[in-house]
């Protein structure tokens, strides 16, 4: 249930604003949430606290979300609104240039982001903290920020640089420490020759030190239906507002004024024929007796009789009147003075405009935000990683793992086994390929390090339903050389190349469990994709790709699970642009490709058999077929030794 709380609260001066009006019949009244007391519908603001303040909550169906801005300059534009009410919003946005948040910072929108913004009353605010940079001994430096974006966490910034730095994405900083007070001061420092400006980059693109701040000028209309609202709308129903409540303020006033003069009028009267009036009290009985008769006699109404029965005697002095007099001119001059403002729009709207003045002149500041429309720095992210061999680990069950050395014996969990070994360093690019013709690229530093078990790959990328991987690869290392055909084999004129495109570039071969396959070009893989990867090869319903090699050598000798054989020239296998499904290459029937490599032809092949046993295929038995061919008959392989 409802409860009241936080009943008492100290009001700042400019909070008083607020509520400076409200007892003038200004706004409506309604019963609270438990009809025990009246509330205001809405305060009497005397400025735009949804413009100077800023707000942000959610409600059912709808959210908000208001920036704080600079009351001096949202003043000045609402005095150009008054004075032009045909104002565009590209002179108002000379006047309010943009947000403006207590934390300072600095504001990187273009002029045309943010008139966008405020046209459509939605978009984003991108704030960036502000830093210097400070010399220290031996050649050193110091990025210090002596600010943070509005609504960011201190702590939270300071904890998030320090888990870079202990992931070791940050091999330029070599401490950090927070030296704030009063104000904002956050210090790192680097190491000797370190580009300050790369730092930044990198702590803009990877913590909240460059964060959005989300607009959406949704309010309630005075008719209280909610819409999303410009910036000058947003003004002018702040300014229509102030107008109605500045007439009702006044009408209120006037009504007293009238009250006021209306019994000075019975002082002045009673003053001037005092004597009667002392007369025909002492002859009363009583006090309603004395009021009757004055009341006749002067012919006042009800309220003045009441005011003369409760004067105080002492204002019978000769001097009162004076000051009665004195009471009722100025009275009068303030009457005529609001009954003439009253009779003009333009001189309520007069009013309204030096009333904001003195807004602006009692509470108004300098801005704090700075508009700043910052080009990014350009980085690359090997530039904060820190460059060490390593060693990648995939699994058949799809753990991968980086470590620093190899062990004898490699742990793995219950009932799996090892897929890939790869040498690497740290800044080499990682081929995960999938049984649903996806390659998954990331950078080895990128990949879970330590002694356990490493993560499954689901959690580094968006696997599918039954999607396993099938095999890593360096790309880097892969494609640091270039492939070609086998000694004393040419190449014919104007045919396709066999193993390598212009420039040496490797060409893999991706084969199905149905024995379906292309040539693809390797290198156009080789940049970090998302988490969704990148398709390099089509597959067909019940089928699933069972491997990726490199094409180093002429030939292809495929082995199925049956344990047949088929040797395919590398020249006859298409090469492919895109992820296309390829030809058939080898045609089984109830077994399935279960291994594959590159051969030279006549080359003797040493397997491990399904019972353990080391078997050699010698390859002048086979020769090369043709491509869809069954094989002929071999022995059932495990492994390639």
């Amino acid at each position: 249930a409802a409860a009241m709380r936080y009943t008492e609260a100290r009001l700042s001066q400019i909070a008083e604003e607020l509520l400076a009006e409200i007892d003038k019949e200004t706004v409506g009244f309604r019963p609270n949430y438990d009809n025990s007391l009246k509330e205001p519908v809405v305060l009497p603001a005397r400025f735009p606290q949804l413009l100077a303040n800023g707000t942000s909550g959610i409600a059912v169906g709808m959210s908000c979300s208001f920036p704080p801005h600079n009351l001096s300059e949202v003043i000045d534009g609402l005095t150009a609104v008054i004075d032009n009410s045909n104002i565009d919003l590209k002179d108002i946005l000379k006047l309010i240039k943009g947000p403006d948040f207590p934390t300072s910072g600095q504001i990187l929108n273009s002029k045309k982001e943010l008139k966008e913004i405020y046209q459509t009353g939605s978009g984003a605010i991108r704030v960036r903290g502000e830093y210097t940079v400070e010399d220290l001994p031996r050649g050193k430096q110091a990025i210090v920020f002596t600010s943070i974006p509005y609504q960011v966490n201190k702590a939270k910034v300071l904890e998030r640089i320090i888990g870079l730095m202990d992931d070791r994405k940050l091999p330029q900083v070599t401490a950090v420490r927070d030296e704030s007070t009063d104000v904002i001061r956050l210090v790192l420092e680097l190491k000797a020759e370190t580009n300050p400006e790369l730092v930044t980059a990198y702590l803009f693109k990877h913590t909240d030190l460059e964060s959005n701040f989300p607009v959406n000028f949704t309010a309630l209309k005075p008719n209280m239906e909610p819409e999303r609202l410009s910036l000058k709308e947003l003004m002018r129903y702040f300014l229509d507002f102030r107008f109605e409540i500045t007439t009702k303020r006044l009408n209120y006033d006037l009504k007293l004024l009238k009250a006021r003069l209306h019994i000075l009028k019975a002082f002045e009267m009673l003053y001037d024929d005092l004597d009667t009036a002392i007369k025909l009290i002492r002859r009363s009985k009583s006090r309603e007796d004395a009021g009757a008769k004055i009341k006749k006699h002067f012919k006042f109404d009800d309220e003045q009789t009441k005011a003369i029965l409760e004067m105080q005697l002492y204002k019978l002095a000769g001097l009162e009147i004076e000051r009665i007099l004195k009471e009722k001119a100025e009275k009068t001059k303030q009457k005529k003075d609001i009954e003439a403002i009253l009779g003009s729009q333009k001189k309520v709207w007069g009013l309204i405009k030096t009333e904001l003045q003195e807004i602006k002149e009692k509470y108004g500041d300098k801005r704090k935000s700075m508009m700043k429309a910052a080009e990014d720095v350009e980085f690359s992210q090997e530039d904060f990683i820190v460059h060490e061999d390593v060693t990648v680990i995939l699994t058949k069950m799809g753990w991968v793992r980086r470590v620093r050395t190899v062990g004898e014996n490699l742990r793995f969990k219950e009932g799996d086994d090892l897929l890939s070994l790869l040498p690497a360093n740290t800044k080499d690019n990682i081929a995960v390929f999938s049984s649903a013709g996806k390659a998954y690229v990331i950078k080895a530093f990128d990949l879970p390090s330590g002694s356990g078990f490493g993560e499954p790959v689901q959690h580094l990328f968006k696997f599918g339903d039954g999607e396993r991987p099938i095999r890593a690869m360096n790309l880097s290392t892969v494609l640091a050389g270039t492939a070609s055909a086998a000694p004393g084999e040419e190449k014919e004129k104007g045919k396709q190349p066999q193993l390598a495109l212009s420039g040496g570039t490797i060409i893999a071969l991706s084969v199905s469990a149905k024995g379906v396959g292309f040539k693809f070009d390797l290198s156009q893989f080789n940049s970090v994709t998302t988490r969704a990867g990148k398709k390099f090869a089509g597959v067909k319903t019940g089928d699933s790709i069972m491997g990726v090699e490199v094409l180093d050598l002429p030939n292809v000798l495929f082995l199925t699970t049956e344990g047949k054989a088929v040797v395919v020239a590398g020249k006859d296998i298409p090469l492919l642009s895109g992820a296309g499904k390829g030809v058939k290459l080898v045609n089984v029937k109830k077994d399935e490709i279960h291994l594959f490599r590159a051969v030279r032809k006549g080359e003797q092949v040493r397997v491990i058999d399904d019972k353990g046993k080391e078997k050699t295929i010698d390859l002048k038995n086979y020769g090369v077929m043709t491509r869809g061919s069954v094989g002929l008959k071999a022995v059932k392989a495990v492994k390639f030794v």
